[in-house]
């Protein structure tokens, strides 16, 4: 109560309705279950000076000892944080297999102190770091409708209210929060479509000068049907003129109890049935002006951050969806027959088993890195590395969960199957979370920007040879921006050869940005194929340096199989390597020989005509 006090008596910070809402909801604040005021973690570890991410230092070639250090969980505060998770550890287990209702189960969760964990220590929560939140959405993730709870319904907009609220909204909301009396939830999509910033009709008029009309719908709503607190997007519409600009957005808090919000359309989705996807109407809904996030028409900054790939938090479910898949598969293929044969001794079937395993590896291996970076220095940005894991845990945790449904036949066809109910919750992840085509184009336009600005005089002189013939003469005998990491002192001398490949494949991927400048110039941007290919040899080159420092650091310190850590990551490394170099040659052959062009003029046709156009093969003209 310390902090509230002297925010209380400082009249020059707050005025005396603020005061008002501190005394009242601070009040209710304290009178939260025992466990909330015992609850007390560590203080999370000084973070280092602010540098620029991993990755991006590896293609340049800015590299340190830091770089090709896996990071470390600090003590005391990781023992308190595995003290503190354990017992909900413990309830998750406790759950499995077993038919506990989903409000049962958010409330007990709720007793543990689940709902105080992004909420700021100031305001009675426990601020868990980026680390420690995806170790807990990984856990919760078991329960794949309890993971995207935690995240639809708690992390995302705890996140916008956090950052981008004012301190009166905090305290009115956060303890409400934390209680159970308020469900929040993001609303942005509109239509049938996904997102269009362009085409938002949702708006928001001046109503008086204390409150604002709400008017729109909102669909594709995570758990709306339950929500009562809605952050909605809206277009801003100037009082005097009723005109607004294309930019001019605001955010509000709207309760369900202002009135004139309804839930309509609630989806028949093939899974995620205990978070139903709706619909919410809003009818000219009055809001208050204390409720406005930000400024009137300033949300533009917000929603665009909101949009960014990366943002969803979902790779600790791809994780755990996986991880609990193979540990169902495994068994029952120990058990299955195929032509009188154990069927786990098939070589083809060890392998399928294992590029599961592997891809699980290199899944954790990326996740925890890049929440260890973003925790370990400030102000760190890993805007790429969020959108490559994001991006690459939801895709392959459908992959390797598809490759795994073959193994088992028609069992896993099965409506009442948890094979199913896998695929089902996999799928979720690469249609209502992420968007592909986003996600490869935000993640390699932002590297061909970042070493675009680190390499414009080179770019410039080689696509004006004839300006500088000297200088693209010793550029073809003498490649001065040839990587040399020297990571060799950092890593165990066993992992020799898979750092050569992997700066190798940096080198790789740098010469095929380059061409890519030189033939296009500013026009690199529309080549969505090539950016795609981009964004494959980043994810590559990524995975394969998480895999070695995590492999690296386990073979040094002695952890259970890490013999096995060591052969895989540097198995991975080879086969990353031979990806690269295939994309490589892709790009340079240019779309004329690599395919594209042939595909884009074929779709020309089909788009035109509406239809698979080619004849059938029975088809005579004679």
């Amino acid at each position: 109560m310390m902090l509230s006090q002297k925010l209380l008596q400082n009249s020059k910070i707050l005025s005396s309705k603020s005061n008002y809402i501190l005394k009242r909801y601070l009040k209710k604040a304290v009178e939260l279950p025992p466990n909330y005021q015992e609850t007390k973690l560590q203080p999370l570890p000084e973070q280092k000076p602010e540098r620029i991410s991993f990755l991006r230092a590896l293609i340049i070639g800015k590299v340190d000892s830091d770089v090709f250090v896996y990071p470390e969980q600090i003590s005391p505060r990781y023992e308190d944080y595995f003290t503190w998770i354990k017992p909900i550890e413990s309830y998750i287990s406790h759950c499995t297999n077993k038919n506990v209702g989903k409000n049962e189960m958010l409330d007990h969760l709720r007793e543990l102190g689940v709902f105080r964990t992004h909420i700021g220590e100031k305001y009675f929560g426990l601020s868990l770091s980026k680390t420690e939140s995806l170790k807990l959405v990984e856990l919760l993730s078991n329960f794949p409708w309890l993971g995207t709870y935690i995240i639809k319904n708690h992390i995302l907009p705890i996140e916008i209210i956090d950052k981008y609220g004012s301190n009166s909204q905090k305290l009115e909301y956060y303890p409400k929060i934390m209680s159970g009396d308020i469900i929040p939830t993001v609303c942005v999509h509109e239509g049938d479509y996904g997102t269009n910033i362009g085409n938002i009709e949702t708006y928001a008029m001046q109503h008086t000068d204390d409150s604002w009309l709400l008017n729109g719908k909102k669909s594709f709503v995570v758990n709306g049907i339950n929500s009562n607190l809605f952050l909605v997007f809206a277009k801003h519409i100037a009082r005097n003129t009723g005109k607004s600009k294309p930019t001019s957005f605001s955010l509000f808090l709207v309760e369900k109890d202002f009135g004139n919000v309804s839930c309509t359309n609630v989806y028949d989705t093939i899974g995620r049935h205990e978070t139903p996807t709706c619909t919410i109407n809003f009818e000219d809904t009055i809001v208050p002006n204390k409720n406005i996030i930000g400024t009137p028409g300033g949300a533009l900054d917000v929603l665009m951050e909101y949009l960014k790939p990366g943002r969803q938090n979902i790779s600790g479910q791809a994780i755990s969806i996986l991880r609990n898949f193979l540990n169902q598969l495994i068994p029952d293929i120990i058990h299955k027959k195929h032509f009188d044969r154990d069927l786990y001794n098939f070589d083809v079937v060890k392998r399928i088993l294992g590029e599961i395993s592997f891809c699980l590896y290199t899944m954790e291996s990326m996740a925890y890195l890049t929440t260890g970076m973003i925790d370990d220095y400030k102000n760190m940005n890993a805007d790429v590395e969020e959108a490559i894991i994001e991006t690459y845990c939801a895709n392959n945790c459908l992959k390797c969960i598809q490759s795994g449904l073959q193994l088992m036949g028609a069992r896993s066809y099965m409506k009442n199957e948890s094979y199913i109910e896998a695929f089902h919750d996999a799928m979720a992840l690469t249609t209502m979370d992420i968007n592909n085509l986003d996600a490869n184009t935000f993640a390699s336009g932002s590297v061909i920007q970042f070493l675009g600005q680190t390499m414009s005089g080179h770019i410039y002189k080689k696509r004006n040879s004839f300006q500088f013939p000297f200088y693209n003469m010793f550029d073809r005998m003498f490649d001065k921006y040839m990587i040399k990491l020297n990571a060799g002192e950092y890593f165990h001398p066993t992992f020799k050869y898979a750092v050569a490949y992997m700066e190798d494949a940096i080198n790789r991927l740098k010469d095929a940005i380059l061409i890519l400048f030189e033939e296009e110039g500013t026009n690199i941007i529309e080549r969505y194929a090539d950016l795609q290919r981009i964004t494959t040899m980043l994810t590559e080159i990524y995975a394969t340096y998480a895999n070695l420092t995590r492999a690296s650091r386990s073979y040094c310190i002695g952890a259970r199989n890490s013999d096995l850590e060591k052969d895989l990551a540097i198995k991975m490394a080879f086969v990353s390597h031979i990806k690269i170099c295939e994309i490589q040659s892709q790009i340079n052959n240019t779309s004329l020989f690599n395919g594209d062009k042939l595909y884009s003029d074929a779709m020309d046709l089909v788009y035109e005509q509406r239809k698979y156009s080619l004849a059938h093969p029975l088809t005579k003209t004679f």
